[in-house]
């Protein structure tokens, strides 16, 4: 998958450019639809092999000595205007047309696969996941439409345990993982596009951009499960431990963006009936604020209803906007689908994201 998904990469990257606003601090080597569409909070409550990518403690939860077999997973986030770029690009139409189509408009794609099983207090999973953030406006000093654009592509594999002490009320986990990342960061104007980047010039420029790297790291998570009216429950999760992509000596020039190691804590509350079950959930990512960004853009808030495991409804805020999403589960496939939105700009507002996800899971699914 990560082969055909790069060849999608290559034929968008004709668009391309260099920005730090695409390099995005929240980028993750997996990304749980479900999050997806409870504005990307619920740390407390992941599970599953999600829980090796959001909070391995959650592994020690496991009651089943077989929880769930994900055989395949595939997921596609899209943009409205990303999935026109990408049908005016297959369709050859010209390109200075399809950048001055696109200015105002970000575009934004991601597309993963992940396979695995979790078991009783442990979990693994292989994943594979690509990335593309691209933005056109106009040049300040020459008005012609310039592209900018980040791209990364990932594929690993993950390893997870998690235990419990204090009479079931404390739960600790830590995620190993090995990811391979390649990342690509270029800069051209819609007036070179054509000349640049036109037949194999598109695949050789990206080629010299390329940086790639083996990481190392680690997640380690902890969850308060005090029990109670409404089953309150709070997380603590140390993200990306480790992950610099040196492996094997390469200088940092020639390495990928290291991995943003943050703190995110998550609290939610959990009532139900006999035959429902609601979450209402907030997370603040990077709470240490490595990433320098404005508070609003690391709050999450999410509710989840689900029917006797079958159906779920989502909503969230998410960055300040809102998503929307649910989920039918038949466990043997399950399908999510639903739409995310998200801040690429400084402050939100600035440059607003939203985007349609979907995913079908097949295997023995939660």
């Amino acid at each position: 998958m990560i082969r055909k998904t790069s060849n999608i990469v290559v034929s968008l990257l004709c668009l391309l450019g260099s920005s730090d606003v695409f390099a995005s601090s929240d980028e993750r080597e997996f990304v749980s639809a479900t999050l997806l569409g409870s504005g990307n909070a619920g740390i407390t409550d992941i599970s599953g092999i999600e829980a090796l990518f959001y909070n391995p403690a959650s592994l020690a939860r496991t009651p089943n000595l077989i929880d769930e077999i994900v055989v395949v997973s595939p997921q596609i986030e899209a943009s409205q205007n990303g999935l026109n770029v990408y049908k005016d690009v297959k369709s050859n139409k010209n390109m200075l047309d399809i950048v001055s189509g696109a200015i105002g408009h970000p575009v934004s794609l991601g597309v993963q696969n992940a396979t695995g099983a979790s078991f009783r207090r442990t979990a693994f999973a292989l994943f594979q996941r690509v990335d593309l953030q691209v933005g056109v406006k106009n040049d300040a000093l020459s008005g012609i439409p310039t592209a900018s654009a980040h791209s990364a592509v990932r594929a690993g594999a993950a390893f997870g345990v998690g235990r419990s002490f204090a009479s079931n009320s404390l739960h600790v986990g830590a995620t190993g993982l090995v990811v391979q990342k390649a990342e690509a960061d270029l800069s051209v104007s819609a007036l070179d596009a054509q000349s640049k980047l036109g037949g194999e010039g598109g695949s050789n420029v990206l080629n010299n951009a390329l940086k790639r790297g083996v990481g190392i790291g680690a997640h380690v998570g902890l969850l308060f499960t005090p029990g109670g009216s409404s089953s309150p429950e709070f997380a603590v999760v140390a993200r990306n431990l480790g992950m610099t992509y040196g492996v094997g000596g390469k200088s940092s020039n020639n390495r990928p963006s290291a991995e943003l190691q943050s703190v995110d804590i998550g609290l939610s509350l959990q009532p139900g009936t006999k035959n429902s079950r609601s979450r209402l959930s907030l997370d603040i990512t990077d709470t240490l604020n490595k990433s320098k960004q404005n508070i609003y853009k690391r709050v999450h808030m999410g509710a989840e209803v689900t029917f006797s495991s079958y159906l779920g409804i989502l909503a969230g805020l998410n960055q300040g906007y809102t998503t929307y999403g649910m989920f039918l589960n038949s466990k043997i496939v399950r399908l999510d689908v639903g739409i995310s939105a998200k801040e690429l700009g400084k402050y939100p507002g600035d440059n607003k994201s939203r985007s349609y996800y979907g995913r079908v899971s097949v295997g023995w699914t939660k």
